[in-house]
């Protein structure tokens, strides 16, 4: 039997406790001691894992295909899948002879997410306050472009529009920037003036209600038009290889398809080449890629009124941007609530108009080219729907904050107790020969 005065306890929880505390404790240069990766290091081998990620990916799956009896050579296999990759990235680039402009958004999103992950990696490992997330964040970016930009060089396709591009670099920059700065517990816009500290809040909350919306749009097509759909992919004959090659294809081009499909519930709608035109008020079809996911297109003709129901998503996307906007409560009065719920539903709808270019673009020449959204009638709808709704909500949220002070202030006010001094005045009454007789009779008792 041990002895209570036994050396040999066992270890207590609160010591454990302690141990944890003190190594929690430890300074920034001890952890870097420990740790012998410096956030520079850790930036650039992300950025650089990132783009060879992205190119084994895409590359990987066009010599799947390339090895299903193809009668090129494996070095042309290799060559187109790299070509796509900078498509990805956003180089157009020339496949089969035709002039490709169209950014499969499915990849860019997933280097957007390894992007965001190693900028978060990258900035635990900054011991400098003075390194920032926009630092690390940049870093990040241009170690991924670099490779980019040198592949697209040596394949002579790097300058043929740079507009594209610059939208994905900027795009993979923020993305960077966000992982960095959420993980940093600096989020992107907290060092802002205080009117414009929840922007970016309101602006990602209207994206997200245009991209379900569109979801909605291209869920309910799927389900009408399913026997299309199977009926194009049975008549591309690809296998059964083939067809998850397919599937895998238009999982790229889901972007895409979401925010196409957000524009129509906008009331835009989109195009799908020259003479096609798909809208809530009629839809027009000409020559058309051969994607089954193109069987959920509504049927040529005058659309129903049903379908103009979608114009509501956007009347809620530009009431939930001027929401978030006001939710910190900063602006009290009516006019300025009215205008900071007007600002943001139409900076929404910018930010959307500008997303809704970069998912645009050709397959091709002649009657393949333009496809995407239609810029101004989706400029003019989403600005005046998101704005106009977003100007209401904040009248309303301006109106509801000022008769919730009224009524505070009328709440306290009933609250307080009068005061009555001897003789029955009031301390705003005026003393009167009254008020000095009954002083006169209590200073006599």
């Amino acid at each position: 039997m041990a002895q209570l005065t036994s050396p040999r306890r066992p270890d207590s929880p609160e010591r454990h406790r302690l141990v944890l505390k003190a190594s929690e404790a430890a300074t920034p240069d001890e952890r870097a001691e420990v740790d012998p990766v410096s956030w520079p290091v850790a930036a650039v081998v992300g950025g650089l894992t990132t783009a060879a990620v992205g190119w084994v990916l895409v590359t990987g799956l066009v010599v799947c295909g390339w090895l299903m009896g193809d009668d090129t050579r494996l070095s042309g296999a290799i060559e187109l899948g790299t070509r796509l990759w900078l498509l990805a990235c956003g180089v157009p680039v020339p496949v089969a002879g035709l002039d490709v402009t169209l950014v499969p958004w499915g990849v860019t999103a997933l280097s957007a997410a390894l992007l965001w992950r190693f900028g978060g990696y990258a900035v635990r490992r900054a011991t400098d306050e003075r390194t920032g997330p926009l630092a690390v964040g940049l870093v990040v970016a241009l170690a991924h472009t670099l490779p980019v930009l040198a592949v697209a060089v040596f394949l002579g396709e790097p300058w043929r529009a740079p507009g594209r591009w610059a939208a994905v670099v900027l795009l993979l920059l923020v993305a960077a920037w966000s992982g960095a700065a959420h993980r940093s517990g600096r989020p992107v816009g907290s060092s802002w003036p205080g009117p414009l500290r929840s922007l970016p809040r309101a602006v990602v909350g209207a994206q997200l209600v245009l991209l379900i919306a569109g979801a909605g749009v291209l869920a309910l097509g799927l389900v009408t038009g399913w026997d299309r759909v199977v009926a194009l992919t049975s008549s591309l004959q690809a296998g059964t290889f083939g067809t998850i090659l397919l599937v895998l294809l238009q999982l790229a081009l889901l972007p895409n398809a979401l925010v196409w499909s957000g524009s129509y519930a906008l009331g835009a709608g989109f195009s799908l080449g020259s003479g096609s035109v798909v809208a809530p008020a009629a839809t027009s079809l000409g020559v058309l890629p051969g994607l089954p996911v193109l069987g959920a297109l509504p049927a040529a003709g005058p659309g129903s009124t049903l379908q103009l129901w979608w114009l509501v998503s956007g009347a809620v996307a530009g009431a939930l941007a001027a929401w978030l906007a006001l939710r910190s409560g900063a602006p009290r009065r009516f006019d300025a609530t009215t205008l900071v719920g007007g600002l943001a539903g139409v900076a929404a709808a910018l930010v959307f108009t500008g997303v809704a270019w970069t998912t645009s673009g050709d397959l091709g020449t002649l009657r393949l080219t333009g496809l995407g959204p239609r810029l101004l009638p989706l400029l003019v709808m989403s600005t005046t729907t998101l704005g106009l709704s977003g100007m209401v909500t904040g009248a309303v949220v301006g109106v509801v904050r000022h008769l919730r002070r009224g009524d505070r202030h009328g709440t306290e006010g009933s609250d307080a107790e009068p005061t009555v001094l001897v003789g029955g005045t009031h301390p705003g009454d005026q003393d009167g020969p009254d008020d000095a007789e009954a002083t006169e009779v209590i200073e006599a008792r």
